[in-house]
């Protein structure tokens, strides 16, 4: 609305700069009435039942999203969680892997060198 009624502004001064001053004062008022019949039909579409009910839609909208967002975290989360919980599991099965071929070279080196 803002843009529409700065676009008339300019265009209105533009062809003013052309006219004389009885014209550009009559153009003026206008520009004026122009304004407050604008900034009342913005006050009309804001007051309308529809634009409540656009406000009210948005909302609810707003809450839905957040809602599966959060539905949605709530799953990554156990999926990371899931996923950590088995890494956590191959370590330490590595680990064991690791410490049993440990102690078997170690015992083979010792029975090796008691020999």
């Amino acid at each position: 609305m803002r843009t529409l009624f700065g676009i008339a502004a300019i265009g209105l001064s533009l062809g003013l700069a052309a006219c004389s001053q009885p014209t550009q004062d009559k153009a003026g008022a206008d520009l004026k009435a122009v304004g407050s019949d604008l900034s009342a039909a913005a006050k009309d579409v804001a007051n309308a039942p529809a634009a409540k009910a656009l406000g009210s839609d948005i909302k609810q909208g707003a809450a839905e999203a957040a809602a599966t967002t959060k539905v949605a975290a709530d799953k990554a989360t156990a999926q990371i969680e899931d996923s950590a919980e088995k890494a956590g599991d191959k370590v330490k099965a590595g680990a064991k892997t690791a410490a049993d071929k440990t102690d078997a070279a170690l015992n083979k080196a010792r029975d090796d060198a008691q020999k």
